[in-house]
């Protein structure tokens, strides 16, 4: 069933086994989860089924933070959260991650791989992303070809995958389940504003949400869960202070703390020495139709060895504006997204990151581009047009050039390592209901530069050894590559850290199970809970860690199945 707040009588009160905060993946997840386990369940959403500028508003933080994405680009309130931003890429953390490491100042984990594991199948399904087999290896139609011929694997392997959804969107996937299901309440356009503790002992009272029209309710329920996404989270947490006043969950220190996004950045070309026509550069398909594309990483016994963080190296294309690559296609593909149509066709920071360069820009010359190359550009452009918006079922992620000299831009994605400096605030700074907004720190650390600079030189020295090629940087001197990697760090659409996961309270915010320390009844569902970032991006792994919450309050609440 689904309630919009403005139908809601003023000081409405409304009641549930669980309320869930954000409809966003995670919530999205938990609430059908849980209804399944015949529970009522108290969906709230910030925004409604359209978007919102006003709504979208009550997000901004305050000031200026270079290295910091907008969050008009970062977040979405709306049903479906920023699934209705995100491109689809799955890919799960690794083994390593939860392994206490030198590189990340021996962060620890309360959780193991072991024990997530087995929710990557039932996550793959919400995603709809195909079967969990992340190495090529593990897909009979994939492990008779090798990314690179001849790869040896051992110290650094190119079997890994990364996964890609239709892409879907939770908003159009789920939505009308929202609306069918019996034990599930969806309140949209109404914001929860505080978490209101008891003053009798640990443990919420109820929580409060509020319109942009002036309305309130308040909610309660057995058990509450936040999961409106990773900074939001952790403001609520700080603006729940009536009880605690540094802020729920606050009580050592680390609310705020431990803000990480990842490093990414493009500082080499790799060039291979096997036949060019045999590298597989691009996306696959698996048998079940679910697009896939292979990724190098160093093996964690290697990265142990050598104290090197958690990393993912794959094939990319030349600099899109850049039009010396002389693609009729890319060129194209550049126009439309300059144009007013770009921002229909992809979201705003996945247009705004294609359209980056450090080199001089000429219209002129990819039209050019488009022209030389007339005839296969436009018989192109039909065919990825079509297996991009018009094919059924799973759609083309995007697009990759074959290289002739079997010569690539590389990119680098990396865990940014743990750092406390790394944060944010609540200010005195208030948004239209009065909650207070953050002001955020990212902070990315000299060896986070360092360390990209060695994952480098590591692979470069395996490629030569193996006589499979080289890395040929993009940048001058060393001085000038680790300026070029300052330049490049950016980040904020991967919110990881700020409510980070410990087993004793002394060392975080959250438990095992996701709840804040000494407040049983209120959990948080959200990338905020990583202890590190690993090299994959966060949307896998929320959803991962939201079924097991559901298991979790399903034996809490209803008792074992």
């Amino acid at each position: 069933m689904e309630l919009d707040a403005s139908q809601l009588a003023p000081h409405a009160r409304l009641e549930g086994d669980v309320v869930v905060v954000g409809g966003g993946p995670a919530g999205i997840v938990l609430a059908l989860e849980l209804a399944r386990a015949d529970l009522h369940v108290i969906l709230l959403e910030s925004g409604r089924g359209s978007f919102s500028a006003e709504t979208q508003r009550l997000g901004d933080t305050v000031g200026e933070d270079p290295p910091h994405a907008s969050m008009s680009l970062t977040t979405r309130r709306q049903v479906g959260g920023a699934s209705n931003l995100w491109a689809g890429r799955c890919v799960p953390f690794d083994p390593i991650d939860f392994v206490a490491r030198q590189v990340t100042g021996h962060a620890s984990w309360p959780v193991t791989y072991d024990e997530l594991w087995p929710y990557f199948a039932r996550a793959c399904e919400w995603f709809q992303c195909g079967e969990a087999l992340f190495d090529a290896l593990d897909v009979p139609s994939l492990a008779e070809r090798s990314l690179v011929p001849g790869w040896p694997g051992g110290d650094i392997g190119a079997t890994g995958l990364e996964r890609w959804s239709l892409p879907t969107n939770f908003r159009v996937q789920y939505h009308e389940r929202l609306r069918a299901a019996s034990h599930v309440t969806l309140v949209t356009g109404l914001t929860c504003t505080e978490i209101v503790c008891r003053t009798d002992g640990p443990g919420v009272s109820h929580a409060i949400g509020a319109t942009l029209a002036g309305g309130r309710a308040s909610i309660r329920a057995r058990r509450y869960v936040i999961a409106c996404g990773g900074l939001e989270s952790t403001r609520l947490l700080f603006a729940s202070n009536r009880v605690y006043p540094d802020g729920l969950g606050n009580h050592s220190g680390h609310l705020g703390r431990w803000y990480m996004a990842h490093v990414e950045s493009h500082i080499a070309r790799i060039h291979f020495a096997t036949p060019a026509q045999e590298t597989i550069y691009g996306y696959e398909r698996d048998p079940d139709g679910v697009y896939v594309r292979r990724r190098f990483a160093f093996s964690p016994r290697y990265a142990v060895e050598h104290d090197l963080p958690n990393a993912a190296l794959w094939l990319d294309n030349p600099e899109l504006a850049d039009a010396s690559h002389r693609s009729g296609i890319l060129s194209l593909l550049y126009l439309v997204l300059a144009s007013p149509l770009g921002r229909r066709v992809v979201s705003e920071a996945i247009r705004r990151g294609q359209l980056k360069t450090t080199a001089p820009v000429s219209s002129r010359r990819h039209v050019e581009n488009v022209v030389r190359h007339l005839p296969s550009t436009a018989g192109l452009a039909l065919a990825l047009g079509y297996r991009r918006f018009l094919q059924r079922g799973h759609k083309l992620p995007g697009y990759f050039v074959a290289s002739a000299t079997n010569t690539y831009r590389l990119v680098y994605h990396a865990e940014h390592l743990p750092n406390y400096d790394s944060h944010v605030v609540p200010t005195s700074e208030v948004d239209a209901l009065g909650v207070p907004r953050l002001r955020t720190h990212l902070r990315f650390a000299e060896a986070d530069i360092h360390n990209a600079l060695r994952a480098h030189d590591h692979f470069d020295r395996y490629l030569r050894a193996h006589r499979l090629g080289g890395l040929a940087h993009l940048f001058g001197d060393h001085g000038t590559r680790e300026a070029a990697i300052h330049d490049q760090l950016f980040g904020g659409y991967h919110q990881a850290g700020t409510t980070r996961m410990a087993a004793r309270p002394e060392d975080g915010v959250l438990d095992a199970n996701l709840a804040v320390h000494g407040i049983d009844d209120l959990h948080v569902a959200s990338s905020s809970a990583f202890v590190t970032s690993s090299q994959a991006n966060t949307t896998f792994m929320i959803v991962v860690f939201a079924l097991r919450l559901a298991e979790h309050l399903g034996h809490v609440l209803r008792g074992p199945a």
